[in-house]
């Protein structure tokens, strides 16, 4: 009986020792690129200081790096961005109504 619970308790604390490794483990190099270079892109082309980004959608096409997000800006504008290869910029576009779901 005891070790059964020692069994589990160390089951236990794997599993959460897992789940806290996945959280705070720094993200892949390519994501950290892109977002780096769409907040320097936003900046410069609409003044825009990035609060947050939400709705990212991240794909492998044909070797290609697809990425689309929702860009919130630190004064409450919203942008979509969409850039279907790494090598080109983004292509920003100015959410009219923030309470639309895509814009």
């Amino acid at each position: 009986m005891a070790l059964r619970r020692h069994i589990a308790l160390l089951v236990l604390v794997v599993l959460v020792v897992v789940l806290a490794l996945a959280v705070t483990l720094p993200r892949p190099a390519a994501a950290q690129a892109w977002q780096s270079e769409l907040a320097e892109q936003i900046a410069e082309e609409q003044d825009c200081e990035v609060g947050f980004l939400s709705h990212v959608i991240e794909r492998d096409l044909d070797g290609r790096l697809v990425v689309m997000a929702k860009v919130h800006c630190t004064d409450k504008r919203t942008f979509d961005a969409l850039r279907t290869d790494q090598f080109e910029l983004f292509r920003i576009t100015l959410c009219e109504d923030p309470n639309v779901g895509s814009c």
